[in-house]
């Protein structure tokens, strides 16, 4: 269960975009002009493989990160006695565990790949909605296409298929940084594939998207297959008759009375449950061809029935809807509700969400750009949509009413508040000679110490995407430097030229961790592959069961970039009841996050106090480091 981090941002026209991955992502330029296919994937051969990084490295920085999460720091004796613990390690078990490692990623072009899926991810068991799927809430749009939601998701539809066939050809252009290719392994799974819940672990599927023309739409409760495609010719049908198909399904499943047994409900489900019911449910053969056509499907469309407003209400929708208008297992859903609000949802196991970033931030440019004439054309002659049909027995039902129940006592435990600081962007933060993701971390970080009076352990994943199916690697936000600049900066006595030379401090820690981490040379993955190593009776090494080693990786603060003018707000959970979970973006001129926590939150912290101290922190920090620029200037 992790969250997630990608930056979009807009350059010279809309089809130049700028992406940063998950949480810590260097800057990569993207083009979707069409050079000819075969560019998409025309660097995988030449990508370098993940390495190992070396024992003494791994140890070392490990040391480092978890100096400041004692209360004497390097000084404290029980800081002292684990590095003693950490020294005995590298000297025996580690350097076992380690040749292990090396003779394991052997031939391998990625070592951690075949391990990290299914550790953080398949092989999770709690509901993928809320916990693990992230969402990205799309800006409303004042046009007549964007206040119509079946017009709006007519045209969400033609543009994600059109973005589909970029990929089909391999004509999207492939992503840089800084000259160097990024891995696009992962736009494989995209489309046509979905999570398939099994026992113990689940498993993914992926089929051929030129052999499976058609889409799921959810509405009412009920799952139509609608075809994109003409089934016969083969050709792509229209956004007339798209429009159409989405217009009848949307008349069908209103003729009838809301669904009694939503079948979509059992994806919302713990992942073991889900998977005696999903086996239940193919013992009927009519039940198991209704879920191979959803698993086959593009993607998802929902035709919601509800009308968020405020931002927090729409990402609330985004994040987990009603539960049962849905199918969870999907790496594509894309919903619009009454009012023609819209937004994604992503299933995270293959893929993480640069590539879908992309597609919804060139989505919704693309229909900004529409109008109601593109929708004329030919009449459609015949419908080319199905209602997938699903026998029912005593046992399902009352499966179903089961997890509705469930599914509500879950997302009424959770909590939100969605924070927007203006005057305080991409392009301020630049002007005070800073990097613009290095000092939201440190506003996070100023603010969690204003609200507790306390630092604890903070994730930011780094993108590994520079090496062959390189994914994330842990940035720990929490320095030595950090701890010093929130102190100084809640201490009366420093002088603002202290403050800002202690945050200038824990900024340039914070870069140095990441470029580490994106080099493949972090910690967090390395330890892991190390205790993937252990064989069956092996006693776990004194290392790793350490109090501290298992708190330094209890992410009180789960945090994450993504940037894009065309959305207005995405996230997911926090990862463990007592923390937050804090997607930012950055904009050009102002903040935006989105803070979740548990409402019976073990530490008693409310989003809503979280956003308090983040508008009191914003505020010093822009008055402190404008003041001081323009004093610098004279």
């Amino acid at each position: 269960m992790l969250p997630y981090r990608t930056v979009f941002e807009n350059l010279k026209s809309e089809s130049l975009l700028i992406a940063r991955h998950f949480r810590c992502m260097p800057i990569a330029y993207y083009s979707t002009s069409e050079r000819g296919k075969g560019d998409l994937f025309k660097y995988q051969k030449s990508l370098p493989s993940l390495p190992v990084p070396s024992l003494d490295h791994t140890l070392a920085l490990y040391k480092k990160s978890i100096v400041p999460l004692y209360p004497l720091g390097n000084k404290d004796p029980s800081y002292q006695m684990y590095c003693e613990v950490i020294d005995r390690f590298k000297n025996s078990e580690g350097a076992a565990l380690q040749k292990r490692l090396l003779n394991f990623a052997q031939g391998k072009r990625n070592w951690l790949s075949s391990i990290w899926d299914e550790y953080a991810y398949l092989g999770y068991r709690e509901p993928v909605s809320p916990f693990v799927s992230y969402f990205f809430s799309h800006k409303d749009l004042n046009t007549a296409i964007g206040k119509d939601q079946l017009m709006k998701s007519a045209a969400l539809s033609y543009q994600v298929l059109n973005f589909m066939s970029l990929i089909e050809q391999e004509t999207l252009e492939p992503e840089y940084i800084k000259g160097s290719p990024f891995c696009m392994e992962s736009f494989k799974w995209m489309f046509n594939n979905c999570r398939i819940p099994k026992l113990p672990t689940d498993v993914t599927v992926a089929v051929n998207s030129k052999e499976n023309r058609f889409m799921i739409v959810i509405s009412n409760g009920y799952i139509y297959k609608v075809y994109h495609h003409d089934p016969k010719t083969g050709e792509r049908l229209s956004l007339k008759q798209l429009y159409e198909n989405i217009t009848g399904v949307y008349n069908d499943s209103h003729r009838k009375p809301q669904c009694m047994n939503p079948i979509g409900i059992l994806t919302a489900s713990n992942r073991d449950i889900w998977a005696a019911n999903y086996k239940h449910l193919c013992d009927n053969p009519i039940n198991k061809i209704s879920l191979e056509q959803i698993q086959n499907a593009s993607f998802v469309l929902c035709l919601d029935d509800n009308y968020p407003s405020t931002i927090a209400e729409k990402s609330v929708n985004c994040w987990y809807g009603n539960g049962y208008n849905r199918w969870f297992d999907t790496p594509v859903q894309i919903f619009v509700s009454r009012n023609a609000s819209s937004g994604f949802l992503g299933e995270h196991s293959r893929m993480d969400g640069t590539p879908t970033l992309r597609m919804n931030d060139w989505i919704v440019k693309q229909i900004s750009k529409m109008s109601t004439n593109d929708f004329l054309g030919d009449k459609q002659t015949s419908p080319q949509f199905i209602k997938l049909n699903f026998e029912i027995d005593s046992l399902t039902q009352t499966n179903i009413q089961k997890e509705i129940d469930t599914f509500r006592n879950v997302t009424q435990s959770l909590g939100i508040n969605v924070w927007q600081f203006h005057g305080l962007g991409k392009e301020e933060i630049k002007t005070f000679g800073m990097s613009p993701d290095a000092f939201v971390q440190m506003l996070l970080q100023l603010a969690y110490y204003k609200y507790t009076g306390t630092v604890r352990p903070t994730y930011e994943s780094a993108s590994t995407r520079m090496y062959f199916k390189g994914r994330t690697e842990t940035c720990r936000s929490v320095s030595e430097e950090s701890v010093q600049f929130v102190r100084n900066w809640e201490d009366t006595t420093k002088s603002p030229t202290e403050k800002v030379a202690s945050l200038r401090s824990a900024i340039n820690a914070h870069i140095h961790y990441v470029k580490e981490a994106s080099r493949g040379l972090g910690v967090d993955r390395h330890l892991l592959g190390l205790t993937q190593m252990l064989e069956e009776g092996e006693e776990r090494p004194e290392m790793f069961e350490n109090p501290m080693y298992s708190y330094s990786q209890h992410w009180y603060l789960s945090t994450s970039q993504l940037s894009s003018g065309e959305f207005n707000g995405y996230g997911w959970s926090p990862v463990v009841p007592e923390g937050f979970g804090l997607a930012y973006m950055i904009n050009r001129h102002w903040l935006h996050i989105n803070i979740t926590a548990f409402k019976n939150n073990p530490l008693g912290l409310n989003p809503d106090y979280m956003a308090f101290y983040l508008t009191q922190s914003a505020l010093e920090l822009k008055d402190v480091l404008s003041k001081s620029t323009i004093k610098a200037k004279l």
